[in-house]
């Protein structure tokens, strides 16, 4: 197969996984899934694809849901991976259990970001929504008591690294669950501290920054655990979309179940969401959730609610920038220095340009030209000055 025509595969598997990217089926969404698999050729690639994007489950919900029936062999792979993600969000919920629990009776209260809490909360059925790990948002003066008391439970703990500024944590610790059912989760404790602002690539960092409202309670598996407001969710979820577009690739892409994620938290709460105030204080908000309509339609009942115009489809789908920072700066060796240049600077495509900045359509050709090639002198800027705090600081 030649690279066109396995791009064009690609291309194609993605338009059909994007459109299944909901937790709820409608009709619209239907019969365009209908007309899309009748069309569809890359039967080989579906599977693996569908699992890099985590919507291998949602796959299978929505073609059993609208009575559409795959080739067998592609449907039994689609079948076991859905079959594979339920008993891995089954170890992990007991995993949660076990931590909440533990971490609770020391009186530390965490929130569940994302996997489990978005699993629980807005998809039919759990399973459907793919679980890696298991996030939790804590304060900073609750992170090594609470790590303590895993290791003290047999969870493996790393220990954080010496810090140049005194008292200040890594913003994610990890640990590792016992072996439960063959599997290991892992666990990220988050929390957010002004000072540290700083990546390992050295570009800013506010992806925990503005969890205001108060938490609700939600029940997942036997314990009740605290998961943020709506709006706190949705603004979360879109600071995550924006770090990882940045270093994004065609081999660790944007993943689906993300926007599938975003168009399931608006469409749950759409009547209750102050959509004028989002129209004036965060246009961003309505460009982004245009690109995801464009890419799974909208339900007609939300048609008059949901402020979002007639939506198409952006070109260069899928297509994230060749140079730095989604790739690594070492690769200039392969490549060439002027090349490697050349593609750091070059605009990205419509469809990222929209998704990173939050832009229309009309913006993208003066963000791609001037705005990108000044934020990427901005990140190169970062770059320099932690490499210098980290000479300094030896």
């Amino acid at each position: 197969m030649d690279k066109n025509s396995n791009n064009n595969g690609l291309d194609q598997t993605y338009r059909l996984l994007a459109l299944c990217a909901r937790a709820e089926s409608h009709p619209l969404m239907v019969e365009q899934l209908t007309r899309q698999i009748e069309e569809f050729t890359c039967w080989q690639e579906l599977p693996a694809q569908a699992e890099l994007h985590g919507m291998a489950p949602l796959l299978w919900h929505h073609l059993r849901q609208s009575g559409i029936s795959l080739p067998a062999e592609t449907e039994r792979a689609i079948t076991g991976l859905y079959l594979r993600h339920r008993a891995s969000n089954l170890v992990h919920t007991r995993t949660l259990e076990e931590i909440v629990t533990l971490i609770e009776q020391a009186g530390i209260r965490p929130l569940v970001l994302k996997g489990l809490a978005l699993a629980y909360e807005y998809y039919p059925d759990p399973a459907l929504r793919p679980i890696r790990d298991i996030d939790l948002l804590l304060k900073q003066d609750e992170i090594m008591p609470a790590l303590d008391l895993l290791a003290g439970a047999g969870f493996r703990v790393d220990a954080p690294p010496v810090s140049r500024i005194p008292g200040l944590l890594p913003k994610e610790l990890t640990a590792d669950s016992p072996l439960h059912e063959g599997m290991i989760t892992h666990i990220e404790l988050h929390h957010y501290d002004l000072r540290q602002r700083i990546l390992n690539d050295s570009t800013p960092d506010d992806n925990f920054i503005g969890f205001d409202t108060s938490p609700h309670k939600l029940l997942i598996g036997k314990s009740a655990v605290y998961v943020p407001a709506p709006m706190d969710t949705l603004n979360y979820l879109f600071r995550h979309l924006k770090k990882h577009l940045l270093l994004g690739t065609k081999n660790s892409p944007l993943l689906l179940k993300w926007v599938a994620d975003i168009v399931s938290v608006v469409e749950r709460h759409a009547e209750t969401l102050d959509w004028d105030y989002l129209r004036r204080q965060d246009p961003a908000f309505l460009e982004r959730l245009e690109v995801f309509y464009s890419l799974t339609p909208m339900p007609e009942i939300y048609a008059k609610i949901i402020p979002v115009g007639q939506v198409t489809f952006p070109s260069g789908l899928n297509q994230y920038p060749k140079g730095w920072p989604n790739a690594k700066i070492k690769k200039w060796r392969q490549v060439g220095l002027l090349r490697f240049l050349w593609q750091t600077f070059t605009p990205p495509s419509e469809w990222w340009l929209r998704l990173y900045y939050g832009i229309g359509k009309d913006s993208c050709f003066w963000y791609g030209q001037v705005v990108h090639r000044i934020r990427i002198i901005g990140l190169m800027i970062w770059l320099l000055i932690g490499k210098k705090l980290n000479v300094v600081s030896k």
